[in-house]
C-alpha cells in the first residue's frame, strides 16, 4: 500500500517524494524569510514593502504544502469544517495588511492586520496536529488563569 503523500499529486505529478518534500521545505523556508524580512522593513518604516513581503510571507508558506499534498487536496483541506474560519480569517487579513498598507497606508492597522493573519496562520497549521488546538486552548486558559 502506498503512503498517502505519495499518491497525493495523482497522475499529472511527476515529481518524486524526495523532490516534494525539498519543495516544502524550499518554499516554506522562502515564506519565513520574507515574513522576517517584512518585519525588519516595517521597522525601517517601508510600509508597503513590509505588507507585500509579509503576506508573500504567508501565501508562500501555505503553498509549501502544496508540494506534499497537491493543490486540489490542498484546497479542500483548507475548507474542511475544523479549518474553514483559520482559512477566512487568514485570507482576508493577507488582503486586509495589503489594503491598509498600500491604500489606507495607515501602520496601526496594518501591524494589526499581518498580527492577525500570523494568528490565523499558526491556528491553520494546528489543525494538522492531531491534539494540538486542544493544547494550545489549555496553555492559554492557564495563562490566563495566572
Amino acid at each position: 500500500m502506498k503512503n498517502e503523500i505519495d499518491g497525493c499529486c495523482g497522475e499529472y505529478c511527476k515529481l518524486t517524494r524526495k523532490q516534494r518534500m525539498y519543495g516544502f521545505a524550499y518554499c516554506f523556508a522562502i515564506g519565513c524569510i520574507l515574513g522576517l524580512l517584512g518585519t525588519a522593513l516595517v521597522a525601517l518604516g517601508n510600509l508597503t514593502a513590509f505588507a507585500i513581503c509579509y503576506s508573500l510571507g504567508t501565501i508562500m508558506s501555505l503553498a509549501s504544502s502544496l508540494f506534499l499534498w497537491g493543490p486540489w487536496h490542498q484546497i479542500k483541506n483548507m475548507f474542511k469544517e475544523t479549518r474553514w474560519i483559520a482559512t477566512c480569517v487568514m485570507l482576508a487579513s493577507i488582503a486586509m495588511t495589503l489594503v491598509s498598507a498600500i491604500v489606507w497606508k495607515s501602520v496601526a492597522l496594518a501591524i494589526i492586520f499581518a498580527f492577525i493573519q500570523f494568528l490565523a496562520f499558526f491556528w491553520y497549521c494546528l489543525s494538522y496536529i492531531p491534539y494540538a488546538r486542544a493544547v494550545a486552548r489549555n496553555c492559554m486558559g492557564s495563562c490566563m488563569n495566572v
